[in-house]
């Protein structure tokens, strides 16, 4: 390569390179502004979703096994159902490793 080619090849790099630090920089900037402040509230309407779901999954089971809601054998079933959930899910996180 001639002294011209690797002048033009070292200046696109040096460009480039700029660049891509450049937009590194407005990432982490447009992420730490408008991002990072909404994930707690994410994270909330997340888990309430998570507690809806699991709420309709149990009352679906209680229905299904002939449980009527607003009866005390139903009241009785989603809370045996609660505590076998916290006790599998609380298995789980012990054996995480």
């Amino acid at each position: 390569m001639n002294d011209k080619t690797r002048e033009f090849v070292n200046r696109i790099y040096d460009n480039v390179h700029a660049a891509l630090w450049a937009a590194l920089l407005v990432f982490v900037l447009y992420f730490a502004v408008f991002v990072a402040p909404k994930l707690p509230e994410a994270r909330a309407r997340a888990e309430s979703q998570r507690v809806l779901e699991i709420s309709a999954e149990h009352n679906f089971y209680c229905e299904k096994w002939g449980m009527r809601a607003g009866t005390l054998a139903h009241t009785q079933c989603m809370l045996d159902l609660q505590a076998f959930r916290a006790k599998v899910e609380q298995r789980i996180t012990d054996t995480d490793f």
